[in-house]
């Protein structure tokens, strides 16, 4: 038979799951961080009544703003 005391069974029933738990948070940590969203300026919108910022499309011309509903000329869009 296996003799262990208690004092070390205690410790190898908190330490093993705090260290899987510490393991995964961490590994979802970066796994999020690769996945965050940066809008470039060419997506960025701002409406001229509200000021309210905004992503838009890089193929619409004319975007609504969702705040005010204001429609408007995306500022950048190529004109054909």
């Amino acid at each position: 038979m296996i003799s262990v005391s208690l004092i070390s069974l205690i410790a190898y029933f908190l330490c093993v799951p705090l260290t899987i738990i510490m393991i995964l948070w961490l590994y979802d940590d970066e796994k999020r961080s690769f996945k965050k969203f940066v809008p470039t300026q060419k997506t960025m919108c701002e409406c001229d009544i509200c000021l309210y910022h905004f992503t838009a499309d890089k193929e619409e011309k004319f975007v609504r703003c969702p705040q005010c509903g204001n429609l408007m000329e995306r500022k950048g869009a190529k004109r054909k």
